[in-house]
């Protein structure tokens, strides 16, 4: 009898290493990425990130993410208002937002610009998935609350939210149930992250990658975590974000009576395999993933995370809390300076005007546009008490602000434009 356990033992073990290995040869499958399907259709549903099948924030939703982000300030622990307070911007996902999140982390820390009051807090934990996280009992809130405290740092004191999550207990593989199934734990979720950060300002929700190159007979992942509800991920998220432009039902998230907070698109990360997007982006099976085809390799976190860096930096949104305010004069309060009112505002069309009667009638003002990042991207002439006429065709959706410069005085505003 023993030497039959023995002989079982040695049969049986070749099999346990078939578990967990990747298989490159599951690639390109044909579906087209979101982004890339702007204007386009899947199974009937426009393509985009937002509504009318475009990858932009619709003005209205652009307008309404600026007066929440504009909100954000340095809070104290008791959430109140204070200059040597901090901004907490707080990460919550399971094993690949994990690692995403910790290399944006580091990336921003390491980056000069940022904002000086301005904390990153890795909350994502491995294994973690939304149908853990969406009861407010759950002790993952436990973890989190420790972790904040563990910082110096209080739950009041978080204003920015960024979340990449996925139900793992799903077996669901059809798009309309899946997806929808997935809107409502997302909704559930943002319940109680406004419940426990009565503070938070806006969330920014990410996509997942591509998992088709995982083992499906690994039983070690989750079905819900496997091909094709990756790619379902991200229309789940496009109709979440609807629905909040919508305000529709259960998705208020203005002022005292809000039970969500804002949310908007943040990293759309699936690619078909390696197949590139049209931005360039791809998930190469051999050196992005980890042996088991779903996990990111070191050079995988590296790469999203840089792209989630790269996003934050860029991101009109994003300008109001992650640069140190002087780097971009964001609010343009210094008592040196009138503000200039510039019409339209956000602007999509051709042009836009500026009015220069903070200068004396017919003398020359200089001006100067620089984009979120302070690159300078024009300069203009015009004259004191007029409306300045300025051609935006050339200029790309963003966040860009105006200095002007005469004898008589400087002055300053800023514009959005939303092409």
């Amino acid at each position: 009898m023993l030497r039959f356990i023995k002989l079982g033992l040695l049969v049986l073990t070749p099999f346990t290493f078939t578990f967990g290995q990747k298989d490159c040869s599951f690639d390109n499958t044909g579906k087209i990425p979101l982004i890339d399907l702007a204007g386009g259709y899947f199974n009937g549903v426009a393509g985009g990130l937002y509504p009318g099948g475009t990858n932009s924030r619709p003005p209205e939703h652009l307008a309404k993410c600026i007066e929440h982000v504009s909100l954000i300030q340095p809070l104290n622990t008791a959430g109140n208002p204070d200059p040597n307070g901090k901004v907490v911007m707080l990460g919550i996902g399971a094993s690949n937002p994990m690692v995403e999140f910790q290399q944006f982390k580091e990336f921003s820390e390491a980056f000069d610009p940022l904002n000086d009051a301005l904390e990153i807090i890795n909350a994502c934990q491995g294994g973690i998935a939304i149908q853990k996280m969406y009861e407010a009992s759950d002790t993952f809130w436990i973890g989190v609350d420790n972790l904040l405290e563990d910082n110096g740092l209080n739950p009041k004191q978080v204003q920015v939210i960024w979340v990449e999550q996925e139900n793992t207990n799903s077996y669901d593989t059809l798009f309309n149930t899946a997806t929808t199934a997935l809107v409502n734990d997302f909704l559930r979720l943002m319940k109680v992250i406004k419940l426990k950060f009565p503070n938070a300002q806006i969330c920014y929700v990410s996509a997942r990658t591509y998992a088709g190159y995982a083992d499906p007979i690994d039983p070690e992942l989750s079905k819900g975590l496997l091909y094709p509800r990756d790619y379902f991920n991200g229309w789940a998220i496009k109709r979440l974000v609807e629905n909040v432009i919508n305000a529709t039902g259960e998705y208020d998230y203005e002022g005292v009576d809000a039970i969500i907070p804002l949310v908007t698109w943040g990293t759309y990360n699936w690619t078909d395999g390696s197949t590139p997007r049209n931005d360039g982006m791809f998930l190469d099976c051999y050196e992005d993933t980890d042996p088991d085809g779903l996990h990111l390799s070191g050079v995988g976190k590296y790469k999203f995370g840089q792209y989630m860096f790269d996003y934050f930096k860029t991101d009109t949104t994003a300008q109001y809390w992650y640069y140190d305010e002087g780097f971009l004069d964001i609010k343009n309060q210094d008592l040196a300076k009138s503000e200039i009112m510039i019409v339209p505002n956000p602007a999509s069309g051709n042009t836009i005007k500026f009015n220069a009667t903070a200068f004396l009638p017919n003398e020359q003002v200089n001006y100067q546009i620089a984009d979120a990042t302070g690159k300078l991207i024009t300069t203009g002439i015009g004259y004191g008490n007029e409306n300045i006429d300025i051609t935006i065709n050339d200029l790309p959706s963003g966040l860009y602000t105006i200095n002007a410069f005469a004898e008589s005085g400087v002055a300053a505003g800023r514009f959005i434009v939303t092409h």
